[in-house]
C-alpha cells in the first residue's frame, strides 16, 4: 500500500468512527479516534524503513559494482572480441567491424556518409589496402561463414594504427 492509500484509509476510518460514537460516548471518541492514527503511523514508518534499507542494499550493490567489476567486464569484453578475431568473416563484420569502423570515424573526422570516396582514401592511406579491407564499412559479408577472418594479429596491426592517429 502506498503512503496516499495509508493516509486516505485513516482518515476514512477516523470519520467513520466518530459519526458512530459521536452519538454515544463521546468521552471515549478521543481515544477510539487515535487507534487509526496511530496504526497509519506506523504503517508510514514502516514503510519508511523498509524504503531505508532498500537503499543501504542498492548502496552496496554499488560497491559491488564498482571499478574493480567494471575492469572485470572489459577485459571479458575485449577477450571476447579478441576471440571474433579468429573467427569467420560473418563474425569480424558482425561483432569487429563496426566497432572499427567507428572508432576510424571518429578519429580520423571524416565521416563515411558526407563524404565516401574520401573516407575510403583516408583509409587506404592510414592502414594499406589489405588493411583496410578489414575496417572499411562498404566491405561487410555477414552471411560469409566459410572464409576466416584476419586474426589477432591483423586486429592488433588496425588498433594500434588507430591509436597513433
Amino acid at each position: 500500500m502506498n503512503r496516499t492509500a495509508i493516509v486516505v484509509t485513516a482518515a476514512f476510518a477516523i470519520v467513520l468512527i466518530e459519526l458512530v460514537t459521536f452519538e454515544r460516548a463521546r468521552g471515549v471518541m478521543l481515544f477510539v479516534a487515535a487507534v487509526p492514527v496511530a496504526l497509519a503511523l506506523g504503517c508510514l514508518l514502516w514503510s519508511l524503513l523498509e524504503r531505508s534499507e532498500s537503499r543501504v542494499h542498492d548502496e552496496i550493490d554499488e560497491i559491488e559494482n564498482g571499478p574493480a567489476e567494471m575492469l572485470r567486464r572489459w577485459h571479458a569484453r575485449a577477450q571476447m572480441l579478441a576471440d571474433r578475431a579468429e573467427g569467420t568473416r560473418a563474425d569480424w563484420d558482425r561483432h569487429l567491424r563496426p566497432l572499427l569502423a567507428k572508432e576510424f570515424e571518429l578519429s580520423s573526422g571524416q565521416r563515411v556518409t558526407k563524404n565516401r570516396r574520401a573516407t575510403e582514401l583516408a583509409g587506404i592511406h592510414l592502414f594499406g589496402p589489405e588493411l583496410w579491407r578489414w575496417v572499411d564499412p562498404a566491405n561487410s559479408a555477414l552471411r560469409d561463414q566459410t572464409t576466416r577472418a584476419p586474426g589477432r594479429a591483423a586486429l592488433d596491426e588496425i588498433l594500434s594504427r588507430l591509436q597513433r592517429m
